[in-house]
């Protein structure tokens, strides 16, 4: 009876950070743009170092409106982002370029993006040592810079005070080794994940602001759903400058982080992930830093930094 049964894994394709409030061009092209600068973000994240050597993602996006910032209301914004990510067995490579339109409103803008690029994905390392079974099909040959294209939508919604998203993206559900047919395996695919975010400023008083913010994931395909999942995260910015605050992760881990605004333009914060749940005694959790530099023009010099300015 056991001869008649098929096993499957299914898990998140997406790359994920824990400070996913200072780069949310990641899971949401509508974002592009809304800093009203032009914005380069770096991310550099080591996660389950203890566990072959854990894995490593990186990420560097840049996107900026389209015109002069002596104009008030540019409603095209344009951004580009390269992201790898490196584990034991499997590597990733991705390519993305972002468009975004945007209407403005008395108080508020909402932004409509689109997303497209690839990624490169490979297998690495010695696949043998995950096979139960010899001859796995599953396991037989590496795959090698197989292209997966893809192609994301989103709505991003803000005013001074407030933001609230709805995305997906990536729409397509790629496999991974298309060639894997031949060999007798099902092929594994790419996971379409649906991503609402959310967050507010609530003033203290001239020194501290408070910043509850949401991340809600949601991945299904036609045969699976995973999950929800959520990052629930809320921080305190003292003078604008310095910011400190706890994140909660639903299925078990919990996220201190802190940033700095050096000046105007440059902003550094990282990020530890303690993992609560069954894996961590053997994860050592995660470890992630991200930096951010914005080319702010004079005229925005102090109307514009990332913490006046709370998204």
């Amino acid at each position: 009876m056991l001869c008649l049964f098929h096993l499957y894994v299914f898990a998140q394709s997406d790359q994920h950070y824990s400070m996913f409030m200072y780069n949310k061009l990641l899971y949401n092209p509508g974002y592009t743009g809304s800093r009203e600068v032009t914005a380069v973000n770096a991310q550099i994240r080591w996660q389950s170092p203890a566990i072959n050597n854990g894995v490593r993602s990186t990420n560097i996006a840049v996107d900026a409106p389209v015109g002069t910032y002596m104009k008030p209301d540019r409603k095209v914004a344009l951004g580009m982002s390269i992201s790898r990510e490196k584990g034991p067995f499997e590597q990733n490579t991705d390519f993305r370029s972002y468009y975004a339109y945007r209407i403005k409103f008395e108080h508020s803008v909402l932004s409509l993006g689109l997303s497209g690029g690839l990624t490169m994905y490979s297998t690495v390392g010695d696949l043998s040592v995950l096979v139960f079974q010899p001859n796995d099909p599953s396991f037989t040959h590496q795959v090698e810079n197989a292209i997966l294209p893809n192609a994301g939508t989103g709505a991003y919604w803000s005013g001074e005070r407030f933001y609230c998203g709805l995305s997906a993206p990536n729409l397509f559900q790629n496999k991974y080794d298309p060639d894997a047919v031949t060999t007798g395996a099902k092929p594994a695919r790419q996971i379409r994940a649906y991503y609402l975010s959310g967050g507010y400023v609530f003033p203290v008083n001239d020194i501290i602001t408070l910043k509850p913010q949401l991340l809600v994931r949601y991945a299904k395909n036609s045969v699976y759903a995973l999950p929800i999942s959520a990052d629930i995260n809320f921080s305190a910015t003292a003078y604008d400058r310095i910011m400190a605050g706890v994140s909660y992760r639903t299925g078990g881990a919990i996220v201190a982080l802190v940033q700095v605004q050096v000046d105007t333009r440059l902003n550094i914060g990282y990020a530890y992930d303690y993992v609560t749940s069954d894996l961590g005694p053997y994860t050592k959790g995660a470890h992630e830093l991200v930096i951010g530099y914005e080319f702010n023009h004079e005229r925005l010099k102090f109307a514009a930094p990332r913490f006046s300015r709370a998204f």
